[in-house]
């Protein structure tokens, strides 16, 4: 089955926003707390829109005619950070830097590249020094300063596949010195796909001496989905990492959406904690949404073959549990990308209720407590998709 290239935008800024009614906003001129997206329906540029909010828990906005619209304006794949994006055009394989101005994007520089056409992650060296992973011809990955949008290394990994395919990076993590880089592989036509997880960690800042190992417990560590939820470090440095054979199905068509834990300096993935979330589905796969704290995660069903419903769960890496949180939901857009966010408190997502009708929900993991928040309404359908961020403060 061939991969679907999805792609998801995370957007942030502090520019100045509209107000939606009851939404908790106060004077225009303030620094605003959230950012929504909105791509308001499923494989098209033409409705994007930028939001920005004081308050998720409650109240009303309406995608028509708030905020500002950027329809046609970035490129296929996007890397979203606090102060700036940056945005690659596959036709072109261009990467191009846009800062954050009042009720626009500034253009702040453009990096021409080739043979790269395809953004899997990305993860942050230093200020000056991003990881970007991805493809063109063959596997790739570069490294890039985005300050200046100057290319500082460009090659691909020679880290093992299986014989005949190709290797797709689907985590990367910048933890005690060292870069974790998990994978898998596929064929030509992007079936035929591996049964094994691969972990490879490099010292850093060297980037050197690469460690790597094996495990076929499941396959595809992480989303290679660029902004989908796919892994968390907890307060015992602990990581754990979401699965993803959704996608992928080629010769392992059983594989159980699972997490994986890499225990505090160790380099391979545990082999005595796996927590198979597949065996509480009845083999349905999920996908990450929102970390929500205290060692639980936001999930969503993903059936193989769409249903066109979802459900939402609660998953608990600690205790092993997965909680039902909402039934029958319409299945997320993933072509455009859907996400939630953690503002350290609570976690929100959103559902596409029925056309023209959306639905914020918050989750406190603390106290098992979710809440309907602010209401979207305007250009959405269940096609639409939409990504929550919060600015640098």
């Amino acid at each position: 089955m061939k991969i679907k290239r999805l792609v998801l935008l995370f957007l942030s800024t502090c520019f100045m926003a509209c107000q939606p009614k009851n939404s908790g906003n106060t004077n225009s001129a303030e620094r605003h707390k959230y950012v929504l997206l909105i791509n308001g329906e499923k494989g098209s540029r033409a409705q994007d829109r930028m939001i920005w909010l004081n308050s998720l828990d409650s109240g009303e906005v309406t995608n028509t005619n708030q905020g500002i619209d950027i329809s046609n304006t970035l490129g296929t794949y996007v890397i979203i950070r606090d102060r700036f994006l940056i945005s690659l055009d596959k036709e072109t394989q261009t990467l191009s830097k846009y800062t954050y101005k009042t009720d626009q994007l500034a253009a702040a520089g453009k990096l021409q590249l080739k043979d790269f056409d395809f953004i899997s992650n990305s993860v942050d060296l230093d200020s000056n020094q991003l990881y970007i992973s991805g493809q063109g011809d063959k596997d790739m990955h570069l490294i890039i300063d985005p300050q200046t949008m100057k290319l500082v290394k460009k090659e691909p990994w020679n880290f093992p596949v299986a014989r005949g395919q190709s290797r797709f990076e689907t985590f990367a993590s910048l933890h005690e010195g060292k870069l974790y880089l998990g994978y898998s592989s596929f064929g030509a036509e992007f079936n035929h796909c591996s049964d094994t997880s691969y972990l490879a960690v490099l010292d850093y800042p060297a980037l050197n001496k690469p460690k790597i190992t094996k495990d076929t417990r499941s396959a595809f560590p992480g989303t290679g989905v660029n902004g989908l939820f796919d892994s968390f470090i907890d307060s015992q440095d602990d990581q754990y990492v979401l699965t993803s054979p959704v996608f992928y199905h080629g010769n392992h068509p059983k594989a159980a959406t699972a997490f994986y834990r890499i225990k505090k300096g160790a380099t391979a993935f545990d082999e005595q904690y796996f927590f198979n979330l597949s065996v509480f589905t009845r083999g349905i796969h999920l996908l990450g949404i929102t970390a929500a704290g205290n060692g639980q995660v936001i999930l969503v069903t993903a059936p193989i073959p769409a249903t066109g419903k979802t459900d939402y769960y609660i998953a608990d890496v600690y205790k092993k549990t997965l909680k039902l949180l909402l039934k029958d939901q319409h299945q997320p857009n993933f072509v455009w990308g859907t996400a939630g966010f953690f503002d350290g408190r609570k976690a929100y997502f959103v559902v596409n209720e029925k056309d023209n009708q959306a639905q914020v929900y918050s989750y406190d993991a603390g106290k098992e407590l979710l809440k309907k928040g602010i209401l979207i309404k305007g250009s959405v359908s269940p096609k639409s998709s939409y990504l929550l961020f919060s600015p640098e403060k």
